[in-house]
């Protein structure tokens, strides 16, 4: 199980920093092509229209093929279209490059999805919290690619080299680390749904996907952050491959009718929406409300980032100790505080401490939602893919939201919405809880 673990870190770091090495070399881009800043939003818009489109589909693809091959097919097709759409792009054939661009959004936001229910997974049969970790891991990755961009362009490596290069590594490392990962993720006991004693047992183990179909990117990146493999069967039939195929025949579920992932799903838009706008617009507000410097605000939001990584690293321990529901209400708190200091806060100390609360307690919302969607086995690939698609809509759409609100009221003002967000999140806590402890 370990082993798992460590596999599914790597592959989240890999990804984070093969995203992160595309968002390095954008102003390299946009100065090799003269484009406006208008040119360089259609350029992530393509990209974020394919993960969408990607989310919608995940589940179907993931129950599929299940998380190890989807993985393995999705590293593969993201080392060949990264490179691709930034040659194309960098020799000026915009139309076909921000098609493969839009392939290479599609296939990463399907990654995304399997490596989380890996994960879940992982964590599951280990029997210990270790989402956070690796959504860490998905953030170090892309700082780390931000340090390996300006060393690039600072060697005056072209575009189109330094991606094949990093593509290339990623592909290499990322299918030697799916080595570790199990071909079966399924424990031939593992049977939530059975009736009879093993539907009442407490043990932990790796969750089964089943067939099924259900329904973006700014500065931290996502962190959804990834995860799982397959059982056959129609979706018609999906509780019935859970369950072994000894129940009566059940009808299809969907995750979008099922109240307690809605919820899940909210606490996760919440999260993401306070992490998202703040990678976009938190050095602008605070320039334009506080008259901080530039170089000032991208100091501030650098510790932002490091703040929500360091929390995201000790973030195993802190569940343990303190389960979901009081973690994430706690943090819901903490964040809205911060939202509300870095709002009202008339000095630079104020601001910066404000931050720290902000990305502490926003850190660990989406990683401790996508663990409580895969609380069931049978339809953890359905249940994580629905919630991934609620969050991620919300960190590509939300920051535009906010633009425009910040346009007639404000940047600063307009932050006001997230310290409520953050409020809700916190009133929602609940549904997250453990089995075991709902148990109780």
């Amino acid at each position: 199980m370990r082993r798992w673990v460590f596999a599914i870190l790597t592959v989240f770091a890999l990804l984070g920093f093969g995203f992160g090495s595309w968002l390095s070399r954008l102003p390299a881009i946009r100065d090799h092509l003269g484009a406006t800043t208008l040119e360089m939003s259609v350029y992530g818009l393509c990209l974020a229209l394919g993960s969408v489109t990607g989310l919608l589909f995940s589940g179907r693809t993931v129950s599929r093929l299940g998380p190890r091959r989807t993985l393995a097919a999705g590293i593969v097709v993201q080392a060949l279209a990264m490179p691709s759409a930034a040659l194309l792009i960098w020799g000026g054939l915009l139309v076909p490059g921000l098609a493969v661009l839009f392939c290479f959004g599609f296939v990463f936001s399907t990654s995304d999805v399997a490596m989380n229910v890996s994960g879940a997974s992982a964590e599951r049969a280990l029997g210990r919290p270790r989402m956070p970790m690796l959504h860490a891991g998905f953030s170090l990755g892309s700082v780390s690619a931000m340090g390996a961009g300006a060393a690039a362009e600072s060697l005056g490596l072209p575009v189109p080299a330094h991606l094949a290069i990093v593509f290339g590594a990623i592909a290499v490392a990322g299918l030697l680390s799916l080595r570790l990962v199990p071909r079966e993720e399924q424990a031939p006991d593992e049977r939530p749904d059975e009736p009879g004693p093993a539907a009442h047992s407490t043990k932990t183990g790796p969750i089964p996907t089943v067939t099924g179909s259900v329904p973006v990117v700014t500065g931290s990146v996502p962190t959804i952050t990834g995860a799982i493999p397959v059982v056959a069967g129609s979706s018609a039939g999906a509780e019935d491959a859970a369950a072994g195929g000894g129940a009566a025949r059940q009808p299809a579920r969907s995750p979008w009718r099922d109240p307690r992932i809605l919820l899940i799903g909210l606490i996760a838009m919440s999260m993401s929406l306070a992490e998202g706008t703040s990678a976009d617009w938190l050095p602008l507000a605070l320039a334009d409300g506080r008259g901080v410097a530039n170089e000032v605000g991208a100091l501030i939001l650098g510790t932002f980032f490091v703040a929500m990584t360091l929390t995201r690293l000790a973030g195993s321990p802190i569940l343990s100790r303190f389960g979901r529901v009081a973690v994430l209400r706690g943090g819901a708190v903490l964040c809205g505080i911060g939202v509300v200091i870095v709002i009202l806060a008339p000095v630079t100390w104020g601001i910066v401490a404000g931050t720290l609360c902000w990305g502490i307690g926003c850190a660990l919302g989406f990683p401790v939602a996508i663990s409580a969607a895969a609380d069931k086995p049978a339809t953890a690939v359905r249940d994580v893919a629905a919630v991934a698609s609620i969050a991620y809509t919300a960190l590509l759409l939300g920051p535009m939201a906010f633009g425009f609100l910040g346009e007639h009221i404000g940047l600063l003002t307009s932050f006001w919405v997230l310290a409520a967000v953050a409020l809700l999140s916190a009133l929602l806590a609940g549904a997250a809880r453990e089995p075991e402890r709902s148990a109780r």
